[in-house]
């Protein structure tokens, strides 16, 4: 009876792989009992898979992807959890009204489908908490669908990290770069702030499938604590906020909104575009101080800064969309600018002008005093008459009674001198 109970302990030792332990006489059943207590493994005694492998195959083998998981006890809807970093802002076009982000998302939700911790599918086995699989996998198992409601388009190779937890909680973080439409603001550009978002739209009704945001107090979207990865040099990001809702129509459908607070940097502005345009707008208005009879010098710098700001506002509507000089500020300086040198050209044409016609006057004048004195003191009764008939019909609505002009080049200078700088400012 001895020898068939030693040939089973033997087979048993080989069987499991165990240790050889001392046994003596009669008691080889009940030592090999405690061989069997002490010396085996706890995953010894599995019969289900210790890979991720094998885990993969026994969670696929009844999983429908196409159906989604039960709510969790107490609800009718599947929650997803959503949370979000924004890794860069790569470009903002004011021209077309976009804005490209690249954002990392995370969703989480439970589907006990998906368990690999339970007694029925491999006993534990396999004894880590969290299994990793390739992003491929997750076209073979149920995930919630979405789209960028406002997105016009994508940049950059998207990339997902798929987790499993023992205990059925599914969660999948996609990196990818959205292009996403924004309505812009421009009444204090160059000093603007924007707010721009992506709206991530859940393909489902909200009935079924709904996006919640995280319980844990966690920041819903947060910027990497090294900052944003490159992108954009001209904005500066105020902050970041992530919204929740439900979009209305047939049927409802929930939405996250990964919104982004912007400050424009107004340096290259200012220097290259606002300082310049003033700068020309003065150079204009000193040549009222030039002597009025320098009339090709005082038209060149009138021109040379009227083709200039106009060049400085075309280089400025090249980088937005079509506005009006009242829908943003540094549209409306320019415009003003551009103005005020258009003044200064035609100052300098009327100064021109009225000193051509104040040349004529003078001579119809000293042709009046000649005149008189030849005729030994008599006065000419209708001087205004007089020089008007000497100098033009348009010299004489300028001439006084007396013959003197009431109104002269040197008067547009004065003018100009005292009101230009007073109502640019203005």
């Amino acid at each position: 009876a001895r020898l068939p109970a030693r040939h089973a302990f033997i087979i048993l030792m080989r069987h499991f792989q165990l240790p050889r332990c001392a046994v003596v006489g009669s008691t080889v059943p009940v030592v090999a009992i405690l061989v069997l207590a002490t010396c085996t493994p706890v995953h010894s005694v599995c019969s289900g898979p210790t890979d991720q492998g094998g885990v993969r195959t026994a969670m696929l083998a009844s999983h429908d992807e196409y159906s989604p998981p039960a709510p969790q006890s107490g609800q009718t809807t599947v929650m997803v959890e959503v949370s979000g970093e924004l890794e860069l802002i790569k470009s903002v076009s004011e021209p077309t009204g976009t804005i490209e982000m690249a954002i990392q998302h995370t969703m989480t939700w439970p589907d006990s489908r998906l368990a690999f911790n339970t007694t029925t599918r491999n006993n534990g086995c396999f004894d880590h908490e969290r299994a990793v699989f390739p992003s491929a996998m997750l076209s073979e198992v149920w995930h919630p669908e979405y789209s960028f409601l406002n997105a016009i388009g994508s940049f950059g190779t998207a990339s997902t990290f798929l987790v499993f937890k023992n205990d059925g909680e599914v969660t999948v973080t996609i990196r990818e770069g959205v292009s996403a439409t924004c309505i812009f603001d421009f009444k204090k550009m160059p000093f603007d702030e924007q707010t721009c978002y992506a709206r991530m739209l859940l393909n489902a009704p909200s009935k079924m499938v709904a996006f919640t945001a995280p319980t844990t107090g966690q920041e819903l979207f947060k910027i990497p604590t090294g900052g944003l990865l490159g992108g954009t040099t001209e904005w500066t990001v105020l902050g970041t906020n992530m919204t929740v809702g439900e979009r209305s129509g047939m049927p409802p459908m929930s939405y996250v909104d990964f919104t982004v607070r912007m400050k424009r940097k107004p340096d290259y502005w200012i220097a290259f575009v606002l300082l310049p345009s003033i700068f020309l707008v003065a150079l204009s208005y000193g040549t009222f101080w030039i002597q009025r009879g320098a009339i090709p010098a005082r038209a060149a710098f009138c021109f040379i800064s009227y083709l200039s700001v106009i060049n400085l506002t075309k280089g400025a509507l090249a980088s937005l969309p079509k506005l009006n000089d009242s829908d943003a500020w540094m549209l409306g300086v320019l415009s003003k600018s551009q103005y005020f040198c258009a003044y200064t050209v035609l100052g300098v044409v009327v100064a021109n002008y009225l000193l051509h016609v104040e040349k004529r006057v003078d001579a119809a004048l000293k042709d009046a005093r000649d005149k008189e004195d030849a005729s030994l003191g008599e006065k000419i009764s209708d001087m205004r008459g007089f020089v008007r008939g000497k100098a033009g019909r348009f010299a004489g609505m300028l001439v006084g009674k007396d013959g003197n002009m009431r109104f002269a080049d040197r008067h547009v200078d004065v003018f100009s001198r005292w009101c230009f700088p007073a109502a640019y400012v203005a």
